[in-house]
C-alpha cells in the first residue's frame, strides 16, 4: 500500500481539527459517526459498540500519541475512516507521559479478503505517524493543511 492508502480514505468531511478538550470516548463516537455516514443508525450504533469494546480490551494508542481505534465489521463493503488532530491532547491512562494527539479511526469489512489490507493500513499508520510527523501535523492551521501533510508524507 502506498501513502495514498491513508490519504485516500480521508477528505475534508471526515477529518477534524479539534481545538476544545474532548474525552477519548466522545472523540471515538464523533469519528465513528463520520466513518459511518450513509449507514443506518442501527448499524452505526453496533459499529460504535464494537470499536469501544475493542478499545476497552486493548488500547490502540502508540507511544507517539497516535490512537488507532478500529474494527472489522460486516455492515460495510469497503474501508471507511475518520481522523482528528487534537490541539489539547487527551490524557492516556496507558501512558501518562504521552497523551493522544491524533486519532485515526478506521473500519474494515469483516470479509477475510480485506484482512491483508487491514494490516497494511495499520503498518502504514505506524510508519507515517512517527514523532517528527506528529509534531508537524500538530501545527497544522486547518483541515486542508492536515490533509496536505498526510498526502505528501
Amino acid at each position: 500500500m502506498t501513502q495514498s492508502g491513508i490519504s485516500g480514505l480521508l477528505n475534508d468531511t471526515n477529518t477534524l481539527l479539534i481545538t476544545e478538550p474532548i474525552s477519548k470516548e466522545a472523540l471515538i463516537s464523533k469519528l465513528t459517526a463520520l466513518a459511518c455516514k450513509g449507514l443506518s443508525e442501527a448499524d452505526c450504533t453496533d459499529i460504535l459498540e464494537k470499536v469501544l469494546s475493542r478499545e476497552a480490551g486493548i488500547s490502540t494508542t502508540l507511544d507517539t500519541g497516535l490512537s488507532i481505534p478500529h474494527a472489522r465489521v460486516e455492515e460495510i463493503a469497503d474501508f471507511r475512516a475518520a481522523l482528528a488532530v487534537l490541539r489539547t491532547p487527551i490524557e492516556n491512562p496507558e501512558n501518562t507521559e504521552m497523551g493522544i494527539r491524533v486519532m485515526f479511526l478506521f473500519l474494515s469489512p469483516s470479509n477475510p479478503k480485506f484482512f491483508q489490507k487491514h494490516l497494511q493500513i495499520l503498518a502504514e499508520l505506524s510508519e507515517t505517524f512517527k514523532s517528527s510527523f506528529m509534531a508537524e501535523i500538530a501545527l497544522a492551521k486547518n483541515v486542508e493543511e492536515v490533509l496536505s501533510l498526510i498526502k505528501n508524507k
